[in-house]
């Protein structure tokens, strides 16, 4: 069984969605890990078949993966959110991406087994594995759709919005990388500001 400290941010975050029991939560609670990484750390690699979902206590990550042989930012991941890559995670296949630890990370494991007997048992469990994937699914299409609907600089405001802590902890040619800009060009975008 984990710490309950390690719990401390999971909880409340899983309680704004569903509302397990004693027996559900202990249920839970057994079937999670605590793992650190250090900066620089891979989480994941390209070719592995992913078989977790990590919580994220504290730290950040950076999925990344190489499109025409160029290093390019897909996103990141930080407190409070899940990292994975869901379709190697759900269809059992190689992944195609890297998740890297721009600074130490405290997280939370859940391997895939573990989640499915969870899945298996308990219904709530079940539901909430449903609705974070919706959810993982609505942001992935509202990620899409901005891409193509606005402006670099609509993009880095809405990216600053959404990832204040992230703005200060990760190299600037990363958030370049991922808003498909150069550095330079985000530093004129970031001077305009």
């Amino acid at each position: 069984m984990t710490n309950p400290q390690s719990l401390i941010k999971i909880e409340p975050f899983i309680r704004t969605i569903v509302q397990p029991n004693v027996e559900e939560w202990e249920a839970f609670t057994r079937i999670v890990q605590f793992k650190k990484l250090k900066k620089k750390d891979l989480l994941l690699e390209e070719g592995q078949v992913c078989n977790f979902i990590a919580f994220l206590n504290s730290g950040v990550l950076r999925e990344y993966s190489y499109l025409n042989g160029k290093e390019t930012t897909v996103d990141f991941v930080g407190e409070n959110q899940f990292a994975t890559d869901y379709q190697s995670f759900i269809l059992q296949i190689p992944s195609e991406q890297y998740l890297e630890a721009l600074t130490d990370v405290d997280m939370l494991v859940l391997k895939k087994e573990g989640i499915n007997t969870l899945f298996d048992n308990f219904k709530i469990w079940e539901r909430f594995g449903r609705l974070i994937i919706e959810k993982v699914f609505c942001q992935a299409e509202g990620k899409r759709k901005k891409i193509i609907s606005t402006t670099h600089e609509e993009q880095y405001h809405e990216f600053v919005a959404a990832y204040p802590q992230i703005i200060q902890q990760v190299p600037q040619y990363y958030i370049a990388s991922y808003l498909g800009l150069t550095p330079e060009h985000l530093s004129r975008l970031r001077k305009k500001i």
